[in-house]
């Protein structure tokens, strides 16, 4: 009889297991577009800080290291703007 009771106990947890997974995938559905989209961005910047290892900077230095990054970043696509023209004006 003990043999039997296991794999019934183990379909019964399985069964619940299902209702509850289907129960968070309808509560995922449910939710808003723009609250899954401040998720999204939410998990974006935490593997960024987390990959690039800020997450053990304060915050004020945080915000240091990001506008220098920021600035950089857009310094080399000013750059290559500028050396994009300088190529095409050459050619022509």
């Amino acid at each position: 009889a003990g043999g039997e009771e296991e794999p019934r106990a183990q379909n019964e947890y399985l069964e619940v297991l299902k209702k509850r997974v289907e129960e968070a995938r309808q509560r995922e559905r449910d939710r808003g577009v723009f609250i899954r989209m401040r998720d999204f961005v939410d998990d974006i910047l935490f593997k960024y800080n987390i990959t690039s290892g800020l997450y053990m900077l304060d915050p004020w230095e945080r915000v240091v290291f990001n506008l220098v990054a920021l600035l950089v970043l857009l310094l080399v696509v000013f750059s290559g703007y500028r050396q994009v023209v300088f190529v095409l004006n050459f050619l022509s």
